[in-house]
């Protein structure tokens, strides 16, 4: 996290247009959320990284967020020369550790957000967050609040990864004025539940107080915030004495457990590292099982720092970080925070609640005869009682992403397990009809049902939106549809004409000849 101010000129970009359909009907209210309980936080070992060798882009390049579509990588970064306000890099070469270029291909115009709100101090706009969400694409960042006197949350919109995005908010997202303002904003997509939060900082630097890091979910077109945010982590120079601050959070979902990477001590010096807590969830809290940093100065490289995780096609975790040359560690000197990209190794979790040491249990299903059921955990790992038959998992095999369902054939000889992104396996005599893991979805899958026949079988992910593969027959979806909480499952109906939805509140969204029964939503859960 920095703050300088600079002044470039914009160059503007051609906007790209996504059309959508929205096939549904109307949405249940939604109940309160929260409780007591606090999930355990399962023990995780250090994630390892492995610095690649050369620099992935050789100008400024601060504060750095990779996402990815298909093969393509895009990388945003607080403002610079060669992309003002907020820049944006890609990479079509299929490595993220070379390839990078301005979306002009030149040291100037490629900017993601040409034209801040009035309100934002101009040139203070810095650390890009970017997710895909709801059919469109968020990019959060912080920028300077002259009413307010410290940097504030925003977030701007495209209908395209690679932007311009468009900001036309009247005021910020959320400012924390009494903790000396809110920086560095990270969205966060729960596979557990297919809910979209964000994580950020408090304190831009002015305040005396501790840096916190606060994490809320979003609304559903995660543009507000409708909930009081949790306290996850803070600053704790006793127990942590590299932590004269931290900044940059960035939660992932990997090995069964809550992964929040961070950068600690000054930006702008070779002491700049980044560091790990493990959570119990979203919303925390999160626990730093280590004293030290996991990523610190080496080689010609100063101070890497201000890292966020992503995943290429084959699975593999990688790291982008920004650092400078370790013989200049300042603008004032005429240094460059430039662009490093390494694999990171995120061990599994071994703790409570991880399945008995590699994820913790998302699904079951019952034998024909219900004398016995599966249980399936996030690694992919079955478990077989009564008379349900063993006919493999995915347990100890690298995923890309995790097991959020499964399903079994109508003879009780088989059974799918389906990834959240789409991606799915079959076993026994259940046959493999199709799936949507090369795809890019706008919200993860969180279930499956088979048809009748067990030709077939649908898909559904966290925002309604029906995958129907086989001879699985489309009667409706509530993709498109605003929802007030995540839809978290699905059931068809015995002659496969129809299926239910069901979200998070017990609301039950019913299609072809499901008929609805009643549902839970606004009640109390």
């Amino acid at each position: 996290m920095s703050r300088p101010i600079r002044w470039h000129r914009i160059a503007t970009l051609a906007l790209a247009t996504i059309t959508m359909l929205a096939i549904g009907e109307p949405f249940h209210p939604a109940s309160a959320v929260g409780g007591p309980h606090t999930p355990p936080i399962a023990h995780v070992g250090t994630p390892v990284v492995t610095p690649s060798p050369g620099v992935a882009f050789g100008l400024d390049a601060p504060d750095p967020d990779v996402v990815r579509v298909g093969t393509t990588y895009y990388a945003f970064t607080t403002g610079t020369t060669w992309g003002n306000h907020l820049g944006v890099l890609i990479d079509t070469s299929g490595d993220p550790t070379v390839g990078w270029r301005t979306l002009t291909g030149q040291t100037y115009g490629s900017t993601a957000l040409p034209s801040p709100p009035s309100w934002e101090q101009a040139d203070t706009q810095t650390s890009p967050g970017v997710v895909q969400w709801a059919g469109r694409w968020l990019l959060f960042y912080d920028a300077f609040d002259p009413a307010l006197g410290h940097y504030c949350l925003s977030v701007a919109t495209s209908p395209s990864p690679q932007g311009p995005y468009s900001d036309t908010s009247s005021g910020p997202v959320t400012c924390q004025s009494a903790l000396g303002g809110s920086v560095d904003p990270s969205p966060f997509v729960d596979p557990a539940t297919g809910a979209l939060w964000l994580q950020w900082k408090s304190n831009d630097g002015s305040s005396g107080q501790p840096a916190y890091f606060w994490s809320a979910p979003l609304s559903a077109d995660g543009s507000t915030i409708p909930a009081n945010p949790s306290q996850i982590l803070a600053e704790d120079t006793v127990n942590h004495p590299w932590e004269t601050t931290i900044e940059n959070p960035d939660m992932v979902f990997a090995g069964g457990s809550y992964v929040l990477i961070f950068s600690g001590g000054a930006w702008d010096s070779s002491n700049y590292a980044e560091g790990f807590a493990v959570c119990s969830g979203p919303a925390g809290p999160c626990t730093q099982p280590q004293p030290g940093p996991i990523l610190v100065s080496y080689g010609s490289v100063a101070g890497p720092g201000a890292g966020s995780l992503f995943t290429s096609p084959d699975g593999t975790w990688w790291m982008v970080f920004a650092g400078w040359t370790s013989n200049c560690t300042s603008y004032s000197c005429g240094g460059a925070r430039q662009l490093h990209v390494s694999t990171v190794s995120l061990p599994a979790s071994t703790g409570p609640g991880s399945g008995g040491g590699a994820a913790a249990v998302v699904a079951i299903a019952d034998t024909p005869d219900a004398n016995g059921y599966w249980l399936v955990a996030s690694d992919g790992g079955i478990f077989a009682f009564g008379d349900a038959g063993f006919y493999g998992s995915m347990g100890g095999t690298h995923l890309t992403s995790p097991i959020v369902g499964m399903a079994d054939t109508r003879d009780g000889k088989g059974y799918w397990l389906v990834a959240s992104d789409g991606g799915i396996f079959a076993f026994g005599d259940a046959g493999f009809h199709g799936s949507t893991g090369s795809l890019s979805l706008n919200r993860p899958v969180v279930g499956m049902a088979p048809t009748s026949s067990g030709n077939g079988y649908w898909l559904v992910a966290s925002d309604g939106g029906i995958f129907a593969f086989g001879d699985a027959g489309f009667h409706g979806s509530m993709g498109g549809v605003p929802l007030n909480r995540p839809v978290v499952g699905m059931s068809a109906t015995r002659d496969g004409n129809g299926y239910w939805l069901v979200a998070s509140d017990g609301g039950i969204f019913a299609f072809g000849d499901a008929g609805f029964h009643g549902s839970i939503a606004g009640r109390p859960l």
